[in-house]
């Protein structure tokens, strides 16, 4: 039996697609797998990074693992890491205003396309348009950013961009993540998306081979928990709807799971080829609202107010703040690897890249910016650029990775070849 590629369970007008099977290889060529398809992650972190504690004083394949980097110890030979870019400030603006908004611009710093930020069609989007034409969703857009207080414009919180101010729309619930990915059920939006297309994966079960059912019940299993965890984000946003003490809402409670909540649905996106490129804010720019980082601190903090705060306490919350976030980026390298894709894992066809539109909070640097990258075909190890390189020739490395075909992007001066594996 040889089943297409794009072969779907169906029920009640829901449809799941499936990830690659043994059973999609055309007959005759069972030794064969289809090329693995390119997937593009970008996870953005705000306020930059405080540089003791996370910047390595060595670079090649043994940099060292400095206080910030440390949950990465496991997974070494799956990153590299870049420091040393740099991105040119656009006077008339605020300081933390163009850190995310022009983080993965295609716009020169000096070109103003909106007012004056120099935002324009973004990474993102432009590998979107060239690797993102046969998928349900070009790309998703996604934001941690659960704060209600609306303090600042969404160029402090907006990373990907269609067009000069025109900001991608980030969705920030889950649940909504869920039924834009996977369609709602007729049966109202509680009856799991499983529970409508059993029938058909059954039928389709008893026709696969044992490996093809072990990959099949693995993935229905990771949709479910996926669903089982929503629901109990919902029950717990419900139960602390009026908190007895000021912090910050959120879905899932404890911002750990909502992250990786978040990080699951790209997952499960990239997966079954729903799409292959998407953005996730892990908090917007300055905001000035204290957030609870579970699990770390006993009462919430203002990252933004701590990376101006002088004194040994705030280094080391900084530090702590540093490592949460590359944690979760770990995290997020873990589950990928841990899914077959082809003759490799989801990891080996993805880009996850993690970074920040400043290096140093407290003097608002745009100069010296760390991007840590994982997967892809790459080279491992730190990589540092001292004096002028661009930010931008990174992003042209990756838009032709993607199969972009560009001379230049941005300011860029020429593509990092030395990272190509």
């Amino acid at each position: 039996m040889t089943l297409p590629r794009r072969t779907f369970l169906r029920g009640l007008g829901v449809t799941l697609a499936l990830p690659w099977l043994d059973a999609m290889t055309p007959r005759g060529l069972a030794k064969a797998t289809p090329k693995p398809r390119q997937r593009f992650a970008f996870i953005y972190t705000p306020n930059g990074y405080y540089q003791p504690a996370f910047l390595p004083k060595t670079t090649g394949a043994n940099w060292e693992l400095t206080p910030a980097l440390e949950p990465l110890a496991k997974l070494r030979e799956h990153v590299t890491l870049v420091t040393g870019l740099d991105r040119a400030f656009a006077p008339g603006t605020g300081v933390h205003a163009q850190c995310g908004s022009c983080w993965l611009t295609s716009s020169p710093p000096g070109e103003t396309l909106d007012g004056g930020f120099p935002t324009n069609t973004t990474l993102d989007q432009i590998l979107a348009r060239e690797i993102g034409r046969e998928t349900m969703l070009p790309s998703l857009e996604l934001s941690c950013n659960d704060f209600a207080d609306n303090k600042e414009t969404k160029y402090y919180e907006c990373v990907s961009w269609v067009g000069p101010g025109y900001a991608a729309n980030t969705e920030k619930n889950p649940r909504a993540v869920f039924q834009r990915l996977f369609g709602k059920s007729a049966s109202g939006p509680h009856k799991s998306v499983l529970d409508v297309v059993l029938a058909d994966a059954r039928a389709l079960h008893a026709r696969l081979g044992r490996d093809d059912q072990a990959k099949l019940g693995e993935y229905l299993e990771s949709v479910r928990a996926t669903e089982r965890r929503i629901e109990i984000a919902e029950r717990a946003q419900a139960r602390f709807s009026a908190p007895p003490i000021a912090e910050p809402a959120g879905i899932p409670e404890k911002r750990g799971e909502y992250l990786r909540l978040m990080a699951e649905l790209f997952v499960l996106a990239f997966q079954q080829d729903r799409t292959r490129v998407a953005t996730l804010v892990v908090d917007p720019e300055r905001w000035d609202s204290p957030r609870m980082f579970h699990g770390v601190f006993d009462k919430p903090q203002n990252h933004h107010v701590i990376t101006h705060t002088k004194g040994g306490e705030a280094k080391a919350k900084l530090t702590q703040i540093d490592r949460f976030h590359v944690e979760f980026y770990a995290h997020v390298i873990e589950r990928l690897s841990g899914i077959r894709d082809g003759t490799g894992t989801l990891l080996d066809s993805t880009v996850l890249a993690m970074g920040s539109g400043i290096s140093d909070g407290d003097a608002h640097n745009y100069a010296d910016l760390e991007v840590l990258l994982a997967g892809g075909a790459m080279k491992r190890g730190h990589f540092h650029y001292a004096g002028r390189r661009p930010l931008a020739d990174l992003w042209l490395t990756l838009a032709r990775m993607g199969g972009v075909t560009c001379e230049r992007f941005a300011d860029s001066t020429g593509a990092l070849d030395e990272l190509s594996a």
